[in-house]
């Protein structure tokens, strides 16, 4: 099968399975396995991993229908009422002398609402040039400006692929800086948020930070405009009022700029993938069980023959027990973990391993005579710690 461009090669991949664009939750995830070429193949063709994740045998991750109601009443509570919930946490926080609101809604709804007529494409460039309007006018002093920004748009490139980013909120007084605010239904309890979620929303945030850069330069404006640290705002214990927590993004952006910078330009990702090779459509609650299997096995071929990048960073990967178990029927040394792979060097299979420290394989390659040589240590300091005992 021939392919016009690399672009069209994504395309006949993803084949009849639904496409959704990635969001700042999806490219944050690229931190968990830099380098993956099946994560970024998968990412590239707008595969939406929720779906994919189940078809091929991965434990779903679920969120109940309560969390996510829960989540949109908060968001209501906090941004209503001349976002009186809010303003005190900005002020506070993030040291911004918002004395009254001048805000602008850009969400799909609002924007829609508005604008009726507009189609899809004409709806998003809306948006983004509302939203690069909307930061000019701020950062360039007016008082007047627009102080709070709501769900605006950005644009981040990942290799040569613009993907549409849309933060909760962006603050911003004339005497201070822009910053991101990500507004999240987890509890703050007795003034401590729970570790995991909080990195998790910083990484998502940082993503923000980064697409915000990127069109505060594009303005001709310094990144000093852009606070270094973020808001989070949670749920104050278990009621519905809100509490402020400041997210230093420096450490976050810069992994994940090394990430961006070193993602494969399209060309690349589409020459990883065989031809042969695509996902099915996503099968549907009317479809028989044998159908359903012919999917689930079409899905693991596809995805199979992506080339993959086994290691420690893969727990947090909704591809996690398909990965892992290819790793473990081929005898990866990775499902030992990314030292241990790093270390073996191109002696990729255990057995390869077992075999140059039983003598029973002669090393040639320089790999090979480090490794020959590090288990052969080992198996001495095992045995000598076995006499001892």
């Amino acid at each position: 099968m021939i392919f016009r461009d690399a672009r069209e090669r994504l395309v006949h991949f993803r084949g009849d399975f639904p496409a959704k664009p990635l969001d700042a939750r999806r490219i944050a995830g690229l931190l968990d396995a830099p380098g993956c070429m099946r994560r970024q193949v998968i990412d590239a063709a707008s595969v939406p991993m929720k779906d994919l994740a189940p078809l091929i045998g991965c434990r779903e991750p679920r969120q109940s229908s309560y969390a996510l109601q829960r989540g949109v009443r908060f968001e209501q509570s906090v941004t209503s009422n001349a976002m009186s919930f809010l303003l005190p946490l900005v002020r506070e926080q993030l040291a911004l002398d918002v004395r009254e609101v001048r805000e602008q809604d850009l969400s799909t709804v609002q924007v829609r609402t508005q604008f009726p007529d507009l189609d899809r494409d004409a709806l998003t460039d809306h948006r983004v040039r509302t939203t690069r309007d909307s930061v000019a006018q701020m950062l360039a002093g007016d008082q007047r400006a627009i102080n709070l920004l709501r769900h605006p748009y950005l644009v981040l490139t990942l290799g040569d692929m613009p993907t549409y980013l849309e933060p909760d909120l962006l603050a911003y007084a004339a005497s201070g800086t822009l910053a991101p605010i990500e507004i999240k239904s987890f509890p703050c309890i007795d003034g401590i948020a729970d570790p995991a979620k909080t990195a998790e929303a910083a990484r998502q945030t940082a993503v923000y930070m980064v697409a915000l850069c990127r069109l505060v330069e594009n303005l001709g404006q310094p990144s000093s405009r852009i606070a270094s640290q973020g808001l989070l705002v949670m749920t104050r214990d278990f009621t519905l009022e809100a509490s402020g927590s400041l997210l230093d993004l420096r450490p976050q952006v810069r992994r994940l700029e090394r990430v961006l910078a070193n993602f494969p330009h399209v060309t690349q990702l589409a020459a990883q993938i065989p031809t042969a090779v695509s996902l099915p459509a996503l099968p549907s609650r009317d479809t028989s069980q044998t159908e359903r299997t012919a999917a689930s096995a079409q899905a693991r071929e596809a995805v199979g023959a992506l080339p993959m990048r086994f290691g420690d960073g893969c727990t947090g990967c909704p591809l996690l027990d398909f990965c892992r178990g290819q790793a473990q029927r081929e005898e990866s040394v990775a499902q030992l973990g990314t030292q241990a792979a790093n270390m073996c060097g191109d002696v990729s299979t255990v057995s390869h391993a077992l075999a140059l420290t039983a003598g029973t394989r002669t090393p040639t390659t320089a790999a090979e005579k480090a490794v020959a040589e590090e288990l052969r240590r080992a198996a001495i300091a095992v045995q000598l710690a076995g006499a001892a005992a």
